[in-house]
C-alpha cells in the first residue's frame, strides 16, 4: 500500500495523516531488519556462492541478526 500524498493546495486530511502514520509504524521495523541484512551484503550484492547454500546463508544472517537484537534487549533489561 502506498501512503497518501499531499497535492499543492490540497493538504492531507486528519484521517489520511492517521493512516500514513499507522502504515509507517508497520513499515519502519521491517526496514530496520532489511538494513541489518544489507550489512551482511547478502541483499545488496550479487550472491556468488553455491545456489544450494543461499537459503542457509539467509538463515544464518537472520539468526545473527536475531541474536544481536536479543542481546541488545538483554543488556537494557533491569534485574
Amino acid at each position: 500500500m502506498l501512503p497518501f500524498k499531499a497535492i499543492s493546495k490540497h493538504p492531507l486530511t486528519k484521517e489520511q495523516k492517521r493512516h500514513n502514520k499507522a502504515q509507517a509504524a508497520i513499515r519502519v521495523p521491517v526496514e530496520h531488519v532489511n538494513r541489518q541484512c544489507k550489512i551482511f551484503r547478502i541483499v545488496k550484492d550479487t550472491y556468488r556462492g553455491k545456489h544450494r547454500n543461499y537459503g542457509l546463508n539467509w538463515n544464518l544472517v537472520a539468526a545473527i541478526n536475531n541474536l544481536k537484537v536479543a542481546c541488545r534487549h538483554l543488556s537494557h533489561a533491569t534485574p
